[in-house]
């Protein structure tokens, strides 16, 4: 074969003023090109194994990791990180899995870390067995993944009358039970928490008490630290609970928790001429009984009435999964809370959740304060 005079041998090439131009990607972001600094440095071709990380490296650990293991001294590690200063950043501020690197393990060996992946690259069969095994290691330091926490709300079309869910995220609310509820809650907490975790339990939760207890705020804490779907239907909607299509529609929702709030209304004895008995029936039936076997519903009802008032049904064993009445905090977890709060408070009567984590919106007159039960240290 005739040979080309214009055509320069493999190491004039990677040598090449030519080559080293591209040692950088040309986009305007300064990314490596990763097989130009890879024959750049070891002037051959290579093998690779690609890793997709999606974004999710903890990339300073990995590298702080390889740096250890292989004694690599920091001349043999390029990296590049990419920041920004605009005035929306307060400051200069490093971008989300902005961190790149070029890492020399040993002689015809380099990992190579991307935004979106893991790089490999090797050069000789003998280096496969130890470009594998950082390739598994690799699955150590990914970050987990944050899941969004959200609830839905059921909500209709005018157009077709047919039923949807809307989602919102909602706060995280990982709160301590110790700290923000009686002692006797915990038990209870305790059984709410494993039905909700086993996808073949189902019934119903009655959370009842005081204005300002605590109620809204337990809920928030289990949509935010269960792994489960929490459907809420607001009060001006529970009537649809008696719409023919509704049931239907939930038996979409399998294994799912059915927020009602204030809703004593349904819950009211029948008997006392209750005006949303075919809706309490409907309820009924979705936590117990054939139609509840089969989609595994938790319910999940507060109010703020009476338990005398609430329809004996609703307390029948095996639907009840666990009832709990929410009352002041006695007077020693009041001032345990309002001391880990840092409020300045010397409390000596039982007090809601409410009034202690906003104790500095209310206004009143020294003279009233000792008869709501705390006084300013």
């Amino acid at each position: 074969m005739k040979q080309n005079i214009n055509c320069p041998t493999f190491k004039e090439y990677v040598t090449s003023k030519e080559l080293s131009n591209t040692i950088f990607d040309i986009n305007g972001r300064f990314s490596y090109h990763w097989g130009n600094l890879y024959t750049y440095y070891f002037e051959e071709i290579f093998s690779a194994f690609s890793i997709l990380t999606n974004n999710k490296l903890d990339s300073p650990r990995f590298i702080s990791m390889l740096k250890d293991k292989y004694k690599i001294p920091q001349n043999h590690i390029i990296q590049a990180e990419i920041v920004s200063n605009s005035d929306s950043n307060n400051g200069i501020g490093y971008e989300d899995g902005s961190e790149k690197a070029f890492i020399i393990i040993r002689n015809g060996l380099a990992v190579c870390i991307d935004w979106d992946r893991v790089l490999i690259l090797y050069n000789k069969w003998t280096l496969r067995d130890e470009a594998t095994t950082i390739a598994e290691m690799t699955e150590q330091y990914k970050k987990p993944i944050k899941k969004k926490k959200e609830f839905f709300m059921v909500t209709r079309e005018d157009s077709n009358q047919s039923y949807e869910l809307t989602n919102f995220e909602v706060k995280e609310y990982d709160i301590s039970i110790e700290d923000n509820y009686n002692d006797d809650f915990k038990t209870i907490h305790e059984v709410i928490e494993e039905s909700l975790s086993d996808k073949k339990k189902n019934g119903i939760i009655l959370l009842h008490g005081m204005y300002g207890s605590g109620k809204t705020y337990y809920i928030r804490h289990l949509i935010s630290t269960m792994e489960k779907k929490f459907i809420y239907l607001p009060h001006h909607m529970i009537g649809w609970i008696t719409d023919p299509s509704f049931l239907p529609y939930m038996a979409k929702q399998q294994n799912s928790v059915i927020i009602l709030e204030d809703c004593e209304d349904i819950l009211m004895h029948r008997e006392d001429g209750n005006q949303n008995a075919t809706a309490l029936s409907n309820l009924l039936n979705l936590g117990d009984g054939l139609l509840s076997d089969a989609l595994s519903l938790n319910i999940i009802c507060s109010f703020n009435a009476h338990l005398k008032k609430i329809d004996d049904a609703l307390l029948r064993k095996g639907r009840l999964i666990a009832r709990y009445e929410f009352k002041e905090l006695e007077v020693h977890k009041a001032q345990h809370l309002a001391n880990k709060l840092e409020k300045n408070l010397i409390i000596d009567k039982p007090m809601t959740l409410s009034d202690i984590y906003n104790i500095e919106d209310m206004k009143f007159e020294n003279s009233k304060a000792k008869k709501i039960g705390f006084k300013y240290a």
